[in-house]
This record gives C-alpha cells, structure tokens and sequence, in this order.
C-alpha cells in the first residue's frame, strides 16, 4: 500500500499547508542512516493508543492477537515448581502458594499482565504457620523474576483452525502523524536504493528484546502496509551462539530453545510461538541462511531494545565482530543499504562509549562505570538485563554497531532528563560532541565521505527534536557540577543541520521566524534545571522570549549550582506553529547558546 494515499497522511498534508511550507520530500539526500523515537508506534491490536476512535470501537478482526494473556494452571504451577525462575528458594515457594490461593477465584480465567498483578497484589494467602500479603510477595521479585514467572504462565493463543493470534496493524486508523512521516521518509530512502523495477525490501531485526519474537509481527504487518517486502532477520544471542559453533557441531541448531534461556532469559518461546521458531530453526540450519536473507535487503530495521543483548546478536561469543555485521557495513559503504535504528538502539551506532544506563541528575556527581565491551559486561541474559536496569551511569567503551564515529548518542532527552548522563559521558570519554534524540522525532542522516572530512546532513521530522551538545573538550569537576562551557543546539521538525570538520551549520525550516528581541532575562530559582523535562522547559523560555540570557538555581546532594544560558552575535533562535496529530504548538529551534554550570 503507498503510505501517501492513506487516511492520516492526507489530513497531515492538508492542515501543514495552512501552517508552514510543506515539502513531501523529507529526506532530500540520499540517507545512510534513519533515527526513530520510542513514540512512532502505529495503531495495531495490541496498542491502541496511536488508533482512532473509530477504530478502536469498531476493534480488530477476531484473528488477532490483542496482547499475551495468564492464566493459572496446573500445567503452569508444575511448570513453575519444576523450572528455576528464581534465586529465592523460599519466595519462589511462597508464590507458588499465593497462586495456589487465588486459583479457585480467577477459576482459569485468562487475564492480561495489568489485571494479574493487581489480583495478586490484593490477595492474602497462608503459608506455613503465617499470612502473608501478596503485595509483599510481588515487590519481594527481582525485575527478571517477574519476566520469568510472566513467561511459565502464559497461554498460547490460537483460532478455531490451531493457528497462533498474531498482531495486525491498521496504517490507514493511525493517529500519529510523526510516525507516518517517518516511516514514509524511510520507505522512499529504500526505494532509492532500489530502484524503480521492484518493491524496496527491508530486513529487520528484533533480537535486542527478550522475547524476540514478540512483535514480530508487527513489524511484518507495518513494513508491508507501508509498501517494503518485509523479511525478518531472526539474530539474536542465542541464534549467534549457536551459529558461531555449528560448523563443527551439526546439532548445534536444536540446543536454541535452552540457549534462548540461557542468552535472553526468557521462557517457552518455542512453544508459545512453534511458527517463528521453526522458521528461525530453518534459517539456523542452512548454510549462510541469514547473510543470504540480508544480501537480499535494501535496509535494515534494528527494532528498539536491551543494547547489550543486541551486542551479543551481532557479536560472536567471543567479542568477534559477526559476519552478519561486517556485512551490513560493507553494503553500506557501498550504498546499498540503509540502516534505520529504534528506540535504545539508536545508543547502538557510537562507534565507542555507548551508554547502556544511568537515571537522574545525580548521575553528574555519582562515579561512573567503565566496560570495555560487552562481553565483558554480561554473558547470560539475566545479567545483561540486570546491568541497563541500574541508576548508575554505565557505559562501554567499544561501540556496538560502530556506524557513528562523530560523537556519543542517546535517546529520550527530555522525557527522561537524561541530558545529565549524555553530558556526563561526554565529558568522562573526552568526547567532543553528544546527540540526543527526542521519544516523538526521527531523523535521517546522509553522510559524505571525502578526503577533505566526512559531511553529514540531519533532517529533523515530528513532534520533539535532536539535541546537539558541543562540550568544547571541557571538563566537568570531579564530584561537582561546575562544568566548563559547552554549547547547545536544539532542532526541529523539518529543520536541517549539517556537521563538518567538528562544526554545526543549519537551514531551519523558513515558516520558523527570528523571536522578537527581549532584554530582559528570565529567572528560574524555584525549580532545580536538570529534573525531569526542566532543562527542556527552561531552554525553551530563552528560545521563546528573545532574551539574550537567562539564569536557573538549583541544588543536588547539598551543592548549589547556577546554571547559566547565554546567546550572542552568532546565535540563532526561531519559532513556529507546528500542527500534529490534530493539535498546534509552538515549536523554538535554537543554534549556538552557550551554557555554563557555576558552583555557588
């Protein structure tokens, strides 16, 4: 189906009109690289938060999957006494128990994961000579135990004939027109690399998620609806581990099942998806089954997920890079491939200091955690998974992807106030400059080389934007929040910017206008600059105002700091109406303001 003729679009283009200089051609050159917020869902049957109305009451065919469901079984609590799920013999006895006691009231009936947890909360149950609070059982569970006990209860879902519920899309009922736009701009890049003879196709990846089958296919159904032939590449840390032995162990393919425990801690895959596993077993046991699948693609979507179980799916278990990956480099050197990156993979493409975690501003004065490569972070799923769970800021210093040789990225800036630890990274790696993209924008990114230094062109779509942090090859205080002079720059939708020779330029979009001159300063005293979505909000007032700088107080474990914007001659700030999803809002893209953090 061609994207543009569909529902959404067409009302997007209609109200942009009125608005600013629309442009259908998003990405004017030639992209390499495509960057994807966590916020570009589509409307499918088991999110309806991007669906319309409509919609929504009309539902989904009665052959789709609307999300997993639990259910307690005897099956189930033979499988859960059975299996070690958990590291706490006696907890994992006193759950069994508590699922034991709300047996007869659920009566086999089958819930989603919201309604099962707010049961088990509720409920009491006797265990020994004691009762207990199924709320202190269920916060007694570590993040992976909770994922395990979810796994060995859920149910299989069929239709009448046997066949597994799967997730349909429905483009045409979407409501977020950041993500239509994204996906047609990607779609259009692929057809570039083409050509006008076929339909693009596009391999994508979903093995940095746990459960690596669980949307796939939502991916299948997206990717189609937009036009691709949609191929999944199904590489995983299990897959890779098993691939990197079978030349010399021709079973090696049917131990996938254990190592999907082993490698991506997560449970009877096989069994609740036999379709997409025997499928995955397929490609194992042939000879060079998923470089051929790869060869045949004309871009590559690495779904969002957990960077180090990604590394471990693109890397041997040895630290080697695979030839899956060495493969995608070379197509992409050669421009036959376009690489579209989602969500936390969007860390992925550093070609060193990849932030794998790290909550809060405390992160700016907390010591920092340094590893080499991820295979000397974790081996076994759990691990991994345990590590990114951690507030403190922890990164590796090889890349994964190592497609990004030209700063350190990260993803949800302002959502999750993680300014603190991109800045925090870039200072402690002596990197120059930090991107950070924005949960609700995309960007492509079209680079060339030459002799003369490598020339790349962002262009910015959707609701949100990038952050471009030059820090000057600064310092930040050991344990302080003073910090030298860094720079800042924040664009948004269809605004370009280009990076040469360690230099930003722009071309924001003409329907943004120049703010009007302020001279006065505004002050922010009452609220702290780096919490929650404030260093968003309080960059916005200068952008807004037309102030020429503005100042805001804070404080963090007993230190109080001062956070100083200032714009000069070679400053640039530019707002707009910006109409999305049926709603207008100021948009202020700004160039060139220079912030310092003072100890007071």
């Amino acid at each position: 189906m061609n994207i543009r003729k569909t529902k959404p679009l067409a009302n997007l283009f209609f109200g942009l009109s009125t608005i600013f200089y629309l442009h259908t051609g998003v990405a004017q050159e030639q992209a390499s690289l495509f960057l994807f917020g966590q916020e570009l869902e589509v409307c499918s049957s088991e999110n309806t938060q991007f669906c319309a109305k409509s919609k929504i009451t009309k539902g989904f065919d009665e052959s789709a999957k609307l999300g997993p469901i639990y259910a307690i079984t005897d099956e189930a609590i033979s499988r859960l006494s059975d299996i070690n799920w958990t590291e706490q013999p006696e907890l994992k006895a006193q759950t069994i128990a508590l699922l034991k006691a709300i047996k007869p009231e659920i009566n086999d009936k089958q819930l989603s994961e919201r309604d099962f947890v707010r049961i088990l909360r509720r409920s009491s149950f006797s265990y020994g000579d004691e009762i207990f609070k199924g709320r202190d059982v269920w916060s007694g569970l570590f993040e992976f135990e909770k994922n395990n006990l979810f796994d060995l209860l859920e149910q299989k879902q069929s239709n009448r004939s046997a066949k597994r519920l799967k997730t349909e899309v429905d483009l045409a009922s979407t409501e977020n027109e950041t993500a239509m736009l994204a996906y047609q701009a990607f779609y259009q890049q692929a057809k570039q690399v083409a050509g006008s003879k076929r339909k693009p196709r596009v391999a994508f990846v979903t093995g940095g998620n746990r459960d690596p089958y669980q949307k796939v296919d939502y991916y299948y159904e997206l990717f189609n609806q937009l036009g691709f032939e949609a191929i999944w590449l199904p590489l995983d840390a299990a897959m890779q581990t098993v691939m990197s032995v079978k030349d010399y162990d021709n079973n090696a393919c049917d131990s996938l099942s254990q190592l999907q425990v082993q490698k991506l801690a997560s449970f009877r895959r096989d069994i609740l998806y036999p379709d997409l596993f025997n499928q995955q077993l397929t490609l194992c046991k042939k000879k060079e089954g998923l470089i051929n699948e790869l060869k045949r693609a004309d871009a590559i979507y690495i779904a969002d997920g957990s960077p180090l179980l990604t590394s471990h799916a693109f890397y041997t278990p040895t630290g080697e890079p695979s030839v899956e990956l060495l493969k995608i480099k070379e197509m992409l050197a050669n421009n036959q491939l376009i690489v579209g990156v989602e969500g936390q993979t969007v860390n992925m493409l550093a070609s060193q200091n990849v932030i794998l975690s790290g909550e809060g501003v405390q992160t700016f004065v907390e010591p920092t955690t340094a590893i080499f490569n991820a295979s000397e972070a974790c081996n076994l799923g759990v691990d991994c998974i345990s590590l990114e769970a951690e507030r403190t800021l922890t990164y590796l210093n090889q890349g994964i992807l190592d497609l990004f040789p030209y700063g350190i990225l990260d993803n949800q800036i302002t959502s999750l106030a993680r300014e603190t630890r991109l800045l925090k990274t870039a200072y402690a790696t002596k990197t120059r400059f930090a991107f950070g993209l924005e949960k609700q924008t995309a960007v492509s990114i079209a680079i060339e080389h030459s002799e003369k230094g490598d020339s790349l062109n962002f262009e910015v779509i959707g609701r949100g934007g990038i952050w471009v942090f030059d820090t000057k090859n600064g310092n930040l205080q050991t344990g302080s929040m003073a910090s030298d002079e860094f720079v800042s720059h924040y664009f948004t939708h269809q605004d370009t910017f280009m990076f040469r020779n360690n230099a930003v330029s722009h071309d924001i979009a003409s329907w943004k206008v120049a703010t009007r001159l302020n001279s006065a300063n505004p002050t922010v005293t009452s609220a702290q600059p780096f919490a929650r979505n404030n260093f968003y909000k309080f960059n916005q007032m200068l952008c807004n105002t037309g102030a020429s700088s503005a100042q805001a107080n804070g404080q963090l474990q007993e230190i109080n700091y001062t956070l100083q914007l200032v714009k000069d001659a070679s400053s640039t700030a530019r707002q707009g109406a910006l109409l999305l999803d049926g709603r207008s809002e100021t948009v202020c893209s700004f160039s060139g303001v220079s912030n310092k953090i003072l100890v007071n």
